[in-house]
């Protein structure tokens, strides 16, 4: 074993060690009391928030039953306020409560709640979520609540959440250091493949967002793809009887304007919940993209150092979404949802190319293009919910999706001798069009056995068509265009893939909770070319177990442990045959020949408090990665996506919120990664050790009259994205607003990536192959924006019904 897996390892154990130990420390204290109105009525349903004594940091909440009975269990030695609360009531707050270490109980009696005197127009929440939140299975950014975030997209806050990636280059996310990260929607999986999920959440609106949810270990009822976990973005919504929503507009410069506008509307009656948002957002983001490569033949040593400048490049992204939900009878809700995605990106840019033999240039090449990549899809979603009992539900979803890429490009070559001299100029023109299709039809079934157990089980079938086809031509000179044989495909992809899953939950004691599942998918993937002769034809089936187990060791400290396996099928742009030119001799694509990976993924977390400690192992076979080979005979470049050996990554995440005074919260989140890469390369075996690490911080601060600032940071250190190390990256921001009331909102103005530490730098170095490329994508800009969010009807409305279609996985793979 490596040796600083060895010291991993015995930490982990002695940490473990130590908290088992420590269950036994704490005394077993609780205390129970009654919740009444003025009348002597029960208040029903009324908050109950457990705080420390000491600062008010909220220990546990709960709510009275239907009696007003209320209580506590397995309290620490300390002293604690209980404080209660209901619309339509003053609240109330009790003496301070001393718990010693011996175990006591602690009868509150009745507690009366006087009832409000004043008309409530609306509810105003005084208090606000922190930034982050760390719960059992998942962390929480509430990103409705940070002031640096209004004004941007998903992407960016995305990039500052802890233990996320996200990469320019490749399009890709990361969690924990591990890609194939799946991402949601309202708990509707996107579906789009991970490049076309980074253009959707770039045009994203932050404004229209309520929090991000970052799961770590699924269980069995999500589907099994995506080995790093999954990334749940959950929109602001809400309904109850009548009308409110939401609305903003942007407005920036960096190096390119911003600008932007949003809303989302809910209108609920007592049968009928109708809901729906909108987002527009433009952003010119002017880009530079540089690359140079070194091959030794043997005979001479060639470079090719290549500069792409790129001015200008606008991208406008529109998101809708529209959908009602019917309450058919009192135990049946029939529903309704239409989405809508449209991501137009151009570029102009000039390209200049040099090429050195031995150290003396040898030629250059001028190489003006424009490329467009226009995306768009429609999908369509039902969904019925039927309660049988209070025991007994089932869900059915439908959904439809309908997705089309367009991508022409244009090149025109100038070829010029070692001085500068035109020698000749040919061009070429690329046209890429891929319309997919994909159905899903689920069903899920849960009973409850009993109070504390429940068993779940559903089926799933998804069926995904699509059509590559890129056509590349070719004119030299003034001649009439030709097609290049080499570079043009039409292919055909045609995959089922069918689920099962059951699972079962349980209490194994007074703090103890098991949850248990099993799935099974089965795939059947065939990719054709125009001539009917296979590319690809995949027929497999694989089991999926998962674990959970949570102790709970009294109010202020819980222990979890979790294991899931998992599978990352190829995506669509990573699967099907294409090609993008960054010159003649760089070229992207596609690798028919690419395998699914699985991944075995544990996870360990300790809470004390609001404080949080998170360990993890994973082992994935066959990770798939874009990899730089060079063909020394052509002197050409192609960076293709390609399977490696093994990965195993070691993670740990260290969550600590602060409050110095009344005025003043601060959240820390460290991480650190460490990992070690197996793989061949022309031949040979490789490996590739990786230690990375990174903290987030934010700060916010309350100033009178109504105005707030936000400082926040990140840094994530250097660290490899495949066989690639990249330099360090991350952002300073700061953020100041100004409460306007209630009729006229929030004002806010944001500076972002102060330093203009975001861009990418990376190298490939491999000697034992002769293979040496570095790279850069430079896209930071200091960004400085204003906008203004605000509010519209009932303002105490509840949550709309959210849920998860059967399409929420598919899309990601496009």
């Amino acid at each position: 074993m490596n040796p600083y897996y060895r010291k991993l390892t015995s930490l982990g154990l002695l940490t473990l060690a130590t908290i088992l130990f420590s269950q036994s420390l704490f005394a077993q204290n609780q205390f129970s009391g009654h919740l009444r109105d003025a009348a002597g009525q029960p208040v029903a349903f009324a908050n109950v928030l457990f705080l420390a004594a000491a600062d008010s940091v909220l220990i546990r909440g709960s709510l009275t039953d239907d009696d007003g009975h209320f209580q506590f269990d397995n309290i620490a030695a300390g002293a604690y306020l209980v404080q209660f609360s209901m619309l339509g009531f003053e609240s109330a707050t009790t003496e301070r409560l001393v718990f010693t270490e011996s175990a006591q109980h602690l009868q509150l009696g009745t507690i009366v709640l006087g009832e409000d005197s004043k008309v409530l127009d609306e509810v105003v929440v005084l208090a606000k979520r922190p930034f982050l939140e760390q719960k059992i299975d998942r962390t929480v950014v509430n990103v409705s609540n940070s002031i640096t975030n209004a004004g941007g997209t998903a992407l960016q806050v995305l990039q500052r959440s802890p233990g996320v990636q996200v990469n320019a280059l490749t399009k890709s996310i990361s969690l924990v250091g591990k890609q194939g990260v799946v991402v949601m929607i309202n708990d509707k999986i996107t579906r789009l493949s991970a490049d076309a999920v980074v253009d959707m959440l770039a045009g994203m609106n932050a404004d229209n967002i309520d929090r991000i949810e970052l799961i770590h270990t699924p269980p069995a009822n999500f589907e099994a793809e995506g080995n790093a976990g999954i990334i749940n973005i959950i929109l602001k919504s809400s309904g109850d009887q009548g009308l409110n929503g939401g609305y903003s507009a942007k407005g920036g410069y960096g190096r390119g304007e911003k600008y932007g506008a949003g809303g989302y509307i809910n209108y609920r009656t007592k049968g009928v919940n109708l809901f729906g948002n909108f987002d527009l957002d433009h952003n010119l983001n002017p880009q530079r993209f540089t690359n140079y490569r070194r091959v030794n033949t043997g005979t001479d040593v060639l470079e090719t150092s290549s500069d792409s400048d790129r001015p200008h490049t606008p991208t406008t992204t529109q998101n809708a979404r529209i959908g009602a939900d019917f309450q058919v009878s009192k135990r049946t809700v029939l529903g309704v949802l239409g989405t809508y995605f449209d991501r137009d990106w151009y570029m102009e840019a000039v390209n200049d190319v040099k090429y050195l033999r031995n150290g003396a240039t040898d030629s250059l090449l001028r190489m003006p293009n424009t490329e467009t990549n226009h995306a768009r899809s429609l999908a369509g979603n039902l969904n019925l919910s039927h309660q049988f009992s209070e025991n007994q539900t089932l869900n059915l979803d439908a959904d439809f999706i309908h997705y089309n890429i367009q991508n022409p490009s244009d090149y025109d070559l100038q070829n010029l001798d070692a001085n500068g001299v035109p020698t000749s100029s040919n061009a070429l023109r690329i046209n890429k069009t891929t319309p997919i299709r994909i159905a899903v039809a689920k069903a899920d079934y849960a009973l409850a056995l009993g109070e504390n157990s429940r068993f779940e089980t559903g089926i799933k079938l998804t069926s995904m068509r699509f059509e590559n086809d890129v056509q590349v031509d070719e004119r030299i000179g003034q001649q009439p265009w030709q097609p290049v044989a080499l570079y043009t495909s039409i292919s055909n992809l045609d995959e089922w893939v069918a689920g099962a899953y059951a699972g079962f939950s349980t209490k194994l004691g007074p703090s103890t909770d098991l949850k248990a599942g099993l799935r099974y998918e089965h795939t059947d993937t065939r990719l054709d070319s125009a001539a009917a002769v296979p590319i690809v034809d995949r027929n497999y089936g694989s089991w999926f177990p998962s674990l959970f187990v949570t102790q709970k060791m009294n109010e202020q400290q819980s222990f979890n442990f979790s294991y899931a396996r998992r599978i990352s099928r190829p995506s669509i742009r990573h699967l099907a045959p294409w090609l993008i030119f960054a010159d003649p001799t760089t070229l992207e694509g596609g690798n028919p020949a690419l395998q699914p990976s699985f991944t075995d993924a544990f996870n360990v977390n300790y809470v004390v408090k609001t404080y949080q400690l998170g360990v993890s192992y994973s082992i994935e076979n066959a990770p798939m990665s874009f990899v730089p080979s060079v063909d020394m005979t052509t002197n050409r470049q192609f960076n293709l996506p390609q399977n490696m050996d093994v990965l195993k990554t070691w993670s740990a995440n260290l969550y600590l919120p602060f409050h110095p005074t009344k005025w003043w919260d601060l959240s820390t989140n460290i991480y650190t990664n460490a990992s070690t890469l197996d793989f061949e390369l022309e031949g040979k075996a490789l490996q590739i050790q990786n230690l990375a690490y990174g903290i987030y911080a934010s700060n916010t601060f309350r100033l009178p009259r109504k105005f707030t600032v936000e400082l926040t940071g990140n840094y994530d250190s250097p660290s490899y994205w495949g066989i690639a190390k990249w330099r360090a990256t991350g952002s300073l921001n700061v953020g100041v607003e100004k409460d306007l009331g209630k009729k006229w909102g929030k004002l806010r103005l944001n500076a972002n990536d102060l330093l203009l530490s975001t861009n990418w730098f990376g190298t490939s170095d491999q000697p034992e192959v002769g293979l040496f490329v570095k790279s850069s994508y430079q896209i930071a800009e200091r960004v400085f924006l204003l906008s203004w969010t605000n509010t519209f009807g009932n303002r105490a409305l509840k949550s709309a019904r959210q849920r998860q279609s059967g399409a929420a996985e598919e899309l990601r793979r496009i």
